[in-house]
């Protein structure tokens, strides 16, 4: 995928961008390695089988980390400088979860090129996680 090339300009309030994702257990195996959060419930199957999940799942950064691809690659792309991001876990994403990762911008200052985007990490029709990213709109 080639990143978008978007100006401040190119871009209003309203504007939206979404993908699919599935993250695999290989996936998540690599991003445990990557960032050293090795905590069973989400690379231990056993493990994860007595907690309340009942079943490994997939890091909340992974989620955040999608967040990011969203962002540096559509909206608005490689022109993107991450400021700030909230995000709010309120469901369980489980290995080979089909989820959409779905921001629209809610405002945009042209003096400044800062955007909020608002972001809503989907599984089914049920939100399991969302927030706000600030981003600069580097020129």
């Amino acid at each position: 995928m080639i990143p978008k090339d978007l100006s401040i300009d190119d871009i209003s309030i309203g504007d939206q961008a979404s993908f699919d994702q599935v993250w695999s257990k290989k996936d998540v195996q690599a991003f445990a390695e990557l960032c050293g959060d090795m905590n069973p419930i989400h690379i231990d199957a056993e493990y994860a089988r007595t907690t309340k999940f009942g079943r490994p799942i997939v890091h909340g950064m992974l989620l955040g980390a999608a967040c990011s691809k969203l962002l540096g690659m559509q909206l608005p792309g490689k022109r993107c400088l991450y400021l700030k991001q909230s995000l709010t876990f309120k469901k369980p994403v489980f290995i080979d979860d089909a989820v959409t990762v779905h921001g629209i911008v809610e405002s945009k200052s042209s003096s400044t090129q800062i955007l909020e985007i608002k972001i809503s990490i989907m599984k089914a029709d049920e939100e399991v996680a969302g927030g706000t990213a600030v981003v600069q709109v580097l020129t």
